[in-house]
């Protein structure tokens, strides 16, 4: 003769097997740090110029997050309009071109190098629009620069991503999920925006995954 549960008792039995499971699963997933630390180093600096052989004369670039293509040239694909632009190290000089014309341009004093986040200081970069920005290391020569190539994300992710900081507003912990979403979809260069965007509120989380990901940007 077999043995019945009855039905609720079972039903209640499944439930709590259910979320057995997933507690498990979300106490072995790993933390957003955890994962931020494991993208860390896949960033390799980029050469300034004609100072190929030396690391220190490189630019370690944090955001927009940048990748090298098939021929070894810097590209940055930019999900928001206004990128940040932050570099690991300090610099001697930013430039941007537009259709191969400088449209901005600063420099460090003597004594002052630039070090630190510039919000986008020109007209919003357009969907699929291409731009070039130029870093020059503190210590690079006048001419050596490195060079990436930013690349608009389409028109209707750059809709959808602007409407996400939108609806963000000042709530730090919905910032700090959507930068977890854009990990678990392995969007990396949206997560690195979200995470460094003037809009973005200050938290202590936040400002950890900051500190981490510009403390070890390119792995160093």
């Amino acid at each position: 003769m077999r043995f019945r549960l009855p039905a609720v008792l079972a039903a209640g039995l499944l439930t709590s097997a259910l979320l057995m499971q997933s507690a498990v699963a979300q106490s072995t997933r790993p933390t957003l740090l955890q994962r931020i630390r494991a993208l860390i180093g896949l960033n390799k600096p980029i050469a300034a110029g004609g100072s190929r052989s030396s690391a220190a004369l490189a630019v370690c670039v944090i955001t927009p997050r940048t990748e090298l293509d098939a021929k070894g040239q810097a590209q940055a694909l930019v999900p928001l309009p206004r990128p940040t632009i932050l570099a690991a190290g300090p610099l001697n000089e930013v430039r941007i071109e537009r259709g191969g014309q400088p449209v901005w341009r600063q420099r460090a004093s003597s004594t002052q190098a630039i070090e630190g986040p510039i919000s986008w200081p020109v007209e919003q970069i357009q969907p699929g629009e291409q731009l070039t920005l130029l870093l020059r290391p503190r210590g690079a020569s006048g001419g050596d620069f490195a060079r990436i190539q930013l690349i608009g994300a389409s028109a209707t992710e750059m809709s959808r991503h602007q409407a996400l900081v939108q609806q963000l507003g000042s709530d730090a912990k919905a910032w700090l999920k959507a930068v977890d979403n854009a990990m678990d979809r392995n969007q990396v260069p949206l997560a690195w925006a979200l995470l460094f965007a003037p809009q973005d509120p200050r938290s202590e989380e936040l400002d950890e995954l900051r500190r981490e990901v510009l403390r070890r940007g390119c792995g160093e």
